[in-house]
């Protein structure tokens, strides 16, 4: 039986939106949304509270996205907000004025539940492309999670993301000690943990890819293929070397972010963030010992959709 559905999530840099009709195996896209609307801005930086002037932007865009949904027959609409609203002090008086504002129930979902969906919408996006039991990593503003599949969905957090290292900058080994640190990894307390035995798990980068989703990732491959004109199907996995994340980064940071802006292929609202978040990759695909990245343009959105 098919429908229409209505997904949204408020990350820590981006609120995004997708209306999508979806059948028992089938889904079809109608509408994309995203709008940097910085709801973590200043978190990274000791703070633990939303500022009004990051709520204030965040409704502008939900009472925008209210309005292009009521244009669908849709029947659900599902509202999602991660890292930034779950470690913030004011995060539930927000979603309580998200509710008197615009009408939707904005569920903070926990890192648990994140990495389940995430999981799913990159796992379901790469159906097609015969890969089995990747590792999904995730790179957002404010947190960089890792995901895999053992007999159920398991996953690690580290609270480093790109909007955080723009506003406090790491070097690569600071990211690779930071990720190792919220991983559980190697040369740090937790050493053999279970991100750890899924790395090394049927190990290589073609029985065990690392898939990586995210507006890090889809915004590096639309660079790399000088996308003009974004187009999501061409995201679904896409497989870049290491050296070329590497050229792409060197090339991003000898650049302005106007000059960044001025790039086909890059997100308006990325040009500051994006060369932090190609460190974090390197970083992420030096921990996880792989010469080379599949993206995929399916994430929690596509999750919470097929769920």
């Amino acid at each position: 039986m098919s429908g229409y559905r209505a997904v949204m999530d408020i990350g820590t840099n981006s609120c995004r939106l997708i209306v999508a009709e979806v059948g028992d195996d089938w889904d079809v896209t109608h509408l994309r949304q995203m709008r940097v609307t910085r709801i973590g801005e200043g978190l990274g930086s000791g703070s633990l509270h939303i500022s009004r002037a990051a709520m204030d932007r965040t409704l502008a865009a939900l009472l925008e996205y209210k309005a292009m949904i009521e244009g669908f027959p849709v029947d659900k609409v599902v509202l999602m907000g991660t890292q930034a609203l779950r470690e913030a002090d004011n995060g539930a008086d927000f979603a309580a004025e998200v509710k008197e504002r615009t009408g939707f129930r904005l569920e903070i979902i926990s890192s648990r539940r994140e990495a389940c969906l995430s999981y799913a919408g990159a796992a379901g996006g790469l159906r097609g492309a015969a890969m089995a039991g990747p590792l999904v990593l995730d790179i957002g503003a404010g947190s960089t999670e890792l995901f895999w599949e053992e007999s159920a969905v398991e996953g690690v957090s580290a609270p480093i993301g790109a909007l955080r290292l723009l506003e406090s900058p790491l070097d690569g080994q600071g990211i690779l000690a930071a990720l190792r640190a919220g991983w559980g990894g190697r040369e740090a307390p937790g050493s053999g943990s279970a991100a750890d035995c899924a790395v090394d798990r049927d190990g290589g980068d073609d029985k065990r890819p690392l898939v990586a989703v995210g507006g890090t990732a889809t915004t590096l491959g639309a660079i790399h293929l000088d996308m003009k004109v974004y187009d999501p199907e061409a995201m679904l996995g896409l497989r870049l070397s290491r050296a070329r994340v590497e050229e792409v980064q060197h090339m991003l940071e000898g650049m302005t972010p106007r000059e960044r802006l001025a790039l086909p292929g890059m997100t308006p609202g990325r040009e500051d963030v994006l060369p932090w978040g190609l460190r974090i990759l390197l970083g992420a695909m030096d921990y996880c010992r792989r010469d080379s990245v599949v993206i995929c343009d399916r994430d929690l959105l596509y999750g919470a959709l097929y769920e």
